[in-house]
């Protein structure tokens, strides 16, 4: 059983996971959230892997957005008008120039919190 601490009512919540699999896990803790009076939730993942009925199962959540990183492609037929993919090519790409001009990779993540 999922347990929602705070008061979540009429306001957009966001639930952040390492990887969306399945979409079970991050569909029902949505569906935790509407519980307790979320207005809107929305979804963030590092790593779309999206197996099985994953895309069913968030097109057809309550969730009003999935955002996934590009570290594993996402085929068409895994797409659906929910799901946003957030490119990280330019961050590989600084990562990249920072160790072949022996500069700092650690450099890209400074001013972040």
């Amino acid at each position: 059983m999922l347990e929602v601490v705070g008061d979540v009512a009429g306001r957009t919540c966001i639930v952040v996971d390492d990887m969306i699999d399945t979409g079970s896990t991050i569909s029902k803790a949505a569906e935790a959230l509407f519980a307790q009076g979320a207005a809107k939730v929305i979804v963030a993942a590092t790593h779309g892997v999206l197996s099985g009925a994953a895309v069913d199962e968030l097109k057809n959540s309550r969730i009003s957005e999935v955002i996934v990183t590009s570290t594993l492609p996402i085929p068409p037929e895994k797409r659906f008008d929910k799901l946003t993919v957030l490119s990280i090519a330019p961050l590989i790409a600084r990562a990249i120039q920072e160790v072949f001009s022996d500069g700092s990779v650690t450099s890209l993540f400074e001013g972040r919190t």
